[in-house]
């Protein structure tokens, strides 16, 4: 599994995560510690994760909210502000909350729709 993590001046999104390959547990948390461990990341940031790539067809839609989005939760005191997932897996969809405080988040088909839902709620903007 790979993952690109850039970090947005002035778009929709503070932060677009693009992964790509076969998802693995290693691969999703190498992506929640690159997050974490870049000095521009800060907590309430709005984040756009572009699964669009990904195969992932071996974990439920469940492991992969509770593997990164809940992980962005607990890490830090705020975590995200929202996130976006975009993903050709329908199933995306239909995974709810797993915890009551995780960060608010949505599924998309497209990076055009993720970023419109963001658009105007980034707090570095």
């Amino acid at each position: 599994m790979n993952h690109a993590i850039r970090f947005e001046d002035g778009g929709s999104e503070d932060v677009l995560v693009e992964t790509w390959g076969r998802a693995s547990m290693g691969g999703l948390d190498a992506v929640v510690d690159g997050l974490l461990s870049d000095r521009r990341y800060l907590p309430g940031m709005t984040v756009l994760f572009d699964h669009s790539r990904l195969d992932w067809s071996a974990f439920r839609p469940e492991d992969l909210v509770r593997r990164l989005h809940v992980a962005l939760k607990a890490a830090d005191l705020l975590g995200p502000s929202r996130i976006a997932v975009v993903a050709t897996d329908p199933r995306i969809a239909d995974a709810g909350l797993v915890r009551d405080d995780e960060p608010p988040w949505k599924a998309f088909s497209t990076v055009e729709e993720g970023r419109a839902w963001l658009d105007g709620v980034g707090a570095f903007r």
